[in-house]
């Protein structure tokens, strides 16, 4: 029933919608009231009005109001007219207006009544309506609110994920920076005593001894290599970033992967020629490249192509917003691809962990994209990495342009010759480690100076302001109650010209900032060999003071 009712509504708002149908509704329910009282006239002889209630019924359901009015107006006059006068009811004829007032106060009431009925038939409905669409809102209110936290819970969890990398990096840097200082020391001794005992062999050493010796030396190498590797890391190596032209820079590199890769590697470089400087260590970069050309081989072990790219990027805020300590702006990008077995999304999950890899057993530290992924965070760099099991792995680096200020920093190439220092210099040797003191004034007299040697900043500014002369101090960074900066500062108030070296195996700010070697400073790492200080020895000596 109210199934019908409610069908019978709906036809009802449409008639209603239309001011000629209602018109029309109401002239036919008028012609049917006043034709059914004329044809049943002999049945219905003393009730002049009552065919003309349904038609008003029905136009004032399906018409309204007003038309349900005009019929009844209508009807009971046309009935006054045609049937009235032949009505034979017994009333004074002051009385012959209550049949039709009757008539008519009972037509306006039941028009009232399905008028009202229909009013709140209608309400009922647009409650309904509106509780309809209170609930689709809802939903979609309830759906979005789910995005947002499904959203808000994306962002947690990867707000978690970086606060874990940073407190990983962290750990690892205390860590790292806690053994890097005694562990270089160490490795310095060891690798400067083996370099002087090789140079002390004579003239026709035993080969058997020579392959001990390079075979120690080796080791220890590998050992600094690694340390220096957690550094990286951990964006606690020194760095001595300059404008680099990228291009030149893989050019030479490329002669170095050709020969390193094998000939079952194809090597496939595009370069841009329009491409930025980038402002980075070259060194570092170098090392970057190789590390991620090795692992790229290794990826192909049937061989493959290795393709290294060059470009220009401009990342926008909204994608550094996602990315931590990265900002919005120009980077110079080198993509390096591989043809090779590629990484499970479990595997790209963990590339960048320390010490993590796929490799077998003695053929990789697990080191060599943590050390690019460190190298670029502390360049203010960026790294991203896109595998795909079977087709192969393409990683790239981000460094920031170089900007007009780094004009006259190019990188400049390094001096093949050998360098054989000034004979009868004077050098002040300040370290605190009693081993590396002595290995460095060994190193520094087989290089043909003369050497005092301090194990403390106290006593050499003893010695010089007891009226030592020396051309190079060769000092420590970081020692006790005195660094090595705070050493040459009191030195050159009254020596603004002295030459310095410094020497450390892991250093905070003494001579960084953000990791970034001061200007004007020579640092040599250690652990290192008599070459290496006698080419940094070059550099101090022709060095400008500040």
């Amino acid at each position: 029933m109210l199934k019908r009712l409610a069908i019978a509504t709906g036809w009802a708002r449409a008639t209603r919608r239309s001011p000629g149908l209602r018109i029309g509704i109401a002239l036919a329910a008028c012609v049917l009231g006043v034709g059914g009282r004329l044809a049943l006239d002999p049945y219905v002889s003393g009730v002049p009005f009552i065919t003309l209630f349904g038609g008003i019924v029905i136009c004032a359901f399906f018409a309204g109001f007003w038309p349900a009015m005009l019929t009844t107006t209508l009807g009971a006059i046309a009935l006054e007219v045609l049937i009235m006068p032949g009505v034979a009811i017994v009333r004074p004829d002051d009385m012959n207006w209550l049949p039709t007032t009757f008539f008519l106060l009972t037509s306006l009431m039941i028009v009232l009544i399905i008028e009202s009925v229909f009013r709140a038939h209608d309400d009922r409905m647009a409650v309904a309506d509106q509780l309809a669409q209170l609930n689709a809102d809802l939903d979609d209110l309830v759906a979005e609110r789910t995005r947002q936290l499904e959203a808000e819970i994306a962002d947690r969890q990867a707000t978690e994920a970086r606060l874990h990398q940073a407190e990983k990096l962290d750990a690892i840097g205390h860590l790292t920076g806690g053994i890097a200082h005694d562990f270089n020391n160490m490795l310095a001794i060891i690798t400067g005593s083996l370099d002087l005992a090789k140079r002390r062999l004579g003239g026709q050493p035993d080969t058997r001894v020579v392959t001990h010796i390079d075979n120690a030396a080796t080791a220890a190498e590998r050992a600094a290599s690694l340390t220096h590797r957690l550094l990286a890391y951990a964006r606690k190596q020194p760095l001595a970033p300059r404008r680099l032209d990228v291009n030149a820079l893989v050019g030479g590199v490329n002669v170095l992967l050709e020969r390193t890769l094998g000939e079952q590697i194809r090597i496939d470089i595009q370069l841009d020629e329009n491409v930025w400087p980038c402002h980075a260590d070259q060194t570092q970069l170098e090392t970057a490249i190789i590390n991620l050309a090795i692992n790229a081989r290794d990826a192909m072990p049937d061989g493959g192509r290795l393709v290294i790219e060059t470009g220009n990027a401009t990342l926008d805020a909204s994608y550094c917003d996602q990315h931590d300590d990265l900002a919005a702006g120009d980077y110079v990008q080198i993509a390096i691809s591989d043809t090779g077995v590629g990484m499970s999304p479990e595997v790209q999950a963990r590339a960048l962990d320390p010490f993590f890899t796929t490799k077998d057993v003695g053929k990789g530290t697990g080191l060599g994209l943590s050390q690019v992924y460190g190298f670029l965070k502390q360049s203010a760099g960026h790294l991203n990495l896109y595998s795909e099991e079977g087709k192969g792995t393409t990683v790239k680096l981000y460094l920031p342009r170089s900007s007009a200020s780094d004009i006259g920093q190019d990188a400049k190439p390094q001096d093949s010759i050998r360098f054989l220092p000034p004979q009868n210099l004077t050098v002040l040797v300040v370290e605190d480690d009693d081993g590396v003191r002595a290995m460095a004034r060994a190193s520094m007299i087989e290089l043909g100076f003369i050497v005092h040697d301090v194990d403390s900043p106290q006593k050499a500014l003893h010695l010089i302001q007891k009226g030592l002369v020396i051309d190079l101090l060769f000092t420590d960074v970081v020692m006790p109650k005195m660094n090595g900066r705070q050493l040459t500062e009191q030195l050159r108030k009254t020596r603004p010209d002295l030459k310095v070296l410094y020497t450390t195996g892991y250093t905070r700010n003494a001579i960084l900032h953000n990791g970034v070697i001061d200007r004007n400073v020579v640092l040599l790492v250690k652990p290192y060999s008599i070459d290496d200080l006698a080419d940094k020895v070059h550099v101090a000596l022709n060095m400008t003071a500040s």
